[in-house]
């Protein structure tokens, strides 16, 4: 917490070198995810790194939604560049197109932001079997080749960082959301590993972060904008001060921050029984009567 006193929204400059500095920016067409899953839309962190002086490249698996994307950030970040690059990311093959429609620009930061929005509330052995393989590619396989395709790129146009997208359910996985809480912590570890490897072989300094995110209010999801759901602009601006500080693992938004030094300290089993508790009725599995909800939104 205390690293916010030498914070400075500036910090981020020093991947802003060469002519014209560009960040590619992933899950930029995906819909927002159920309200107790949390998720930033790419739009607005995109328009948080315009507004730093970066150039953005735009990734997605839908044209049409990227294309819109593009002409609602070219209006508000006129001085900005804003490219799209199509790849469904359910295929971890198409990673390395990603990679390559990147040359030829200078490309210092990466940020990881797609996930499997349709992620479903329910127990794993109810879930289809597409589904939870699509989890898997999205929230792993994904990451992992893009980040493997990216980095000879963002070495050679070091300093550079790698902004992997994160939750707190990789330290405090809940029930009905296995796989989803599966892949924020194998993303956990893999950020870990890959900061400490660079570190020791690479004499490029290439930043690796994990990004501990919780609720975000969006329009989609249908939670309004509170203290501990900020708006989405207000969750980009606190992820761009924090990939400033460069550490390995952060939490950027201040209230969030104090709720995860809250969990730390209660008892683990308690923990999962509250989420299990809230969870529970929130179970995509099990059909409800009429006027009551699920609790969430898919794409």
């Amino acid at each position: 917490m205390l690293w916010r006193l030498w914070a400075s929204p500036n910090g981020i400059n020093r991947y802003k070198h060469g002519q014209e500095s560009w960040a590619l920016v992933t899950g930029a067409s995906d819909g927002i995810g159920k309200a107790c899953v949390p998720f930033l839309p790419a739009s607005s962190v995109a328009k948080a790194l315009a507004q730093k002086g970066f150039h953005v490249l735009l990734h997605g698996r839908n044209p049409t939604k990227l294309t819109a994307v593009r002409s609602e950030l070219a209006a508000e970040c006129p001085n900005a560049q804003f490219e799209i690059v199509v790849a469904d990311a359910t295929k971890s093959a198409l990673a390395r197109e990603v990679a390559e429609a990147c040359k030829g620009r200078t490309v210092t930061i990466l940020v990881n932001n797609a996930g499997y929005t349709s992620t479903l509330i329910q127990p794993l052995e109810t879930q289809d079997y597409d589904a939870v393989q699509r989890g898997i590619d999205i929230g792993c396989s994904w990451t992992t080749q893009l980040t493997r395709a990216l980095l000879p790129q963002l070495r050679a146009d070091a300093p550079a960082a790698v902004v992997n997208v994160g939750s707190y359910v990789a330290r405090h996985p809940p029930p009905f959301l296995a796989v989803y809480a599966g892949t924020k912590g194998y993303m956990l570890a893999f950020s870990r590993a890959l900061r400490t490897e660079l570190a020791l072989l690479s004499p490029s300094p290439i930043s690796v972060q994990y990004h501990e995110i919780h609720s975000v209010a969006t329009k989609a999801n249908g939670s309004p904008v509170s203290l501990a759901a900020p708006h989405p602009d207000v969750m980009a601006r606190a992820i761009i001060v924090a990939i400033g500080r460069d550490k390995e693992y952060v939490t950027p938004y201040w209230v969030h921050e104090l709720t995860s030094w809250v969990l730390r300290v209660l008892p683990e089993r308690v923990v999962a029984r509250m989420a299990g508790g809230i969870l529970q009725g929130q179970r995509t599995d099990i059909k409800r009567g009429e006027g009551e909800e699920a609790g969430g939104v898919g794409e």
